[in-house]
């Protein structure tokens, strides 16, 4: 099964469904919101108009590893989480947001984003062909301590047109209980999987 959306993009992607919006606002990691424009004329005051797509690797203006780039964010707390009824139960929902900068886990060596993709192969008439894309990150603990790991986001790089610089959103991130505890020097591989439907398989006749 792909990973799940953070729910910021998707709120976004539906925006319009309900009728044309002037505006989306996307937040950060750290409940920071950014408003980016849908309509002319853009306000002068705002990073003008959301660039469609996210940037993983290559980014204008962007670090190549995180902290200071696109790629595994890793937090030593759970973000936001709200208590939600769903059927008979309730679960604690949790939001990519409202995190500290301060619990950023920083100092760790990280090797380079590597993105592959592939395609799911269709067993029955009718089977939904699903395309994947891979994004695959190897993390070193450095520091002289271990570290736990409560949250893990992949984080991509967004642009306005009229900002050079990019704005780091969450694309998909995990809640762990217990953490994941990285020991020193030990090194951590963490693969994302994201998957888009993209047609409908039927026997050549």
């Amino acid at each position: 099964m792909p990973d799940p959306f953070n729910i910021d993009l998707i709120e976004a992607f539906a925006l319009n469904m309900y009728g044309p919006s002037t505006s989306v606002g996307i937040g950060d990691p750290f409940g920071n919101w950014i408003n980016f424009d849908f309509v002319t004329p853009s306000p002068a005051t705002s990073p003008g108009y959301l660039i469609l797509s996210f940037c993983l690797t290559g980014c204008p203006n962007a670090g190549i590893t995180p902290p200071n780039g696109p790629g595994i964010w890793l937090f030593n707390i759970t973000p936001y989480g709200m208590p939600t009824g769903i059927g008979t139960t309730t679960w604690i929902f949790y939001e990519a947001a409202y995190l500290s900068p301060s619990n950023l886990i920083t100092g760790l060596s990280y090797s380079p984003l590597a993105i592959n993709g592939g395609m799911s192969t269709p067993v029955n008439p009718g089977d939904a062909i699903v395309e994947y894309f891979y994004f695959t990150q190897s993390i070193t603990n450095t520091l002289g301590s271990p570290v736990d790991i409560y949250t893990m986001m992949l984080v991509g790089a967004f642009y306005g047109t009229r900002s050079a610089s990019p704005f780091y959103i969450p694309i998909t991130f995990y809640v762990f209980s217990p953490p994941i505890v990285l020991s020193p020097g030990v090194t951590m591989t963490v693969t994302v999987t994201l998957g888009f439907p993209i047609g409908i398989a039927y026997p050549s006749t």
